[in-house]
């Protein structure tokens, strides 16, 4: 193999190593500033998009181990790493997708270090974002909190009221 080769195939298999979530992709009639506008917005959520060579793909997936469906991969291929919301990057893929009928297509992935079919990345999808869930979560332990603070004002504007209501009645 040609040095710039073994270069490209290095990289590749150091990037689905270091990656736990990516999304395999086939694209065909993609023009450069559509291409640029999906990539900005895939960095936007912290992931990256690689266009890769089939043949050098296949090897680094053979040799780290990796099993891809090897029918799914006729046309031109991409590989979208997932930053650290992965929600969000799979929302920007399949928006991408939605938007631009024909031009792209899941084909699988890994998540978390297991692998998925495009179904599963589409249910993914459909997740909340890390911030809503965020802010779910602290309106779950924000509620009993304030429940508790209204209570106490109940009740002590409940004694203040009863002892002003008393020392009315008695003048």
């Amino acid at each position: 193999m040609r040095r710039e080769k073994q270069f490209l195939l290095d990289e590749i298999k150091e990037q689905l190593e270091g990656s736990s979530t990516f999304l395999l992709t086939r694209y065909q009639g993609m023009d450069p500033n559509l291409t640029y506008n999906f990539r900005l917005s895939i960095s936007e959520t912290g992931g990256f998009y690689k266009v890769v060579k089939k043949r050098v793909f296949l090897k680094a997936a053979d040799e780290i181990g990796l099993a891809v469906d090897r029918e799914n991969l006729d046309g031109h291929i991409g590989i979208i790493y997932a930053g650290e919301d992965t929600v969000a990057t799979t929302k920007v893929i399949y928006k991408f997708t939605s938007d631009n009928t024909g031009l792209m297509e899941v084909i699988g992935g890994l998540f978390e270090g297991k692998q998925c079919s495009p179904q599963d990345f589409k249910e993914i999808s459909k997740l909340p974002s890390q911030e809503q869930m965020r802010a779910e979560f602290l309106g779950i332990l924000q509620a009993p909190m304030s429940a508790i603070v209204g209570t106490m004002e109940a009740l002590l504007g409940g004694t203040t009221s009863c002892i002003d209501q008393k020392a009315q009645k008695e003048s």
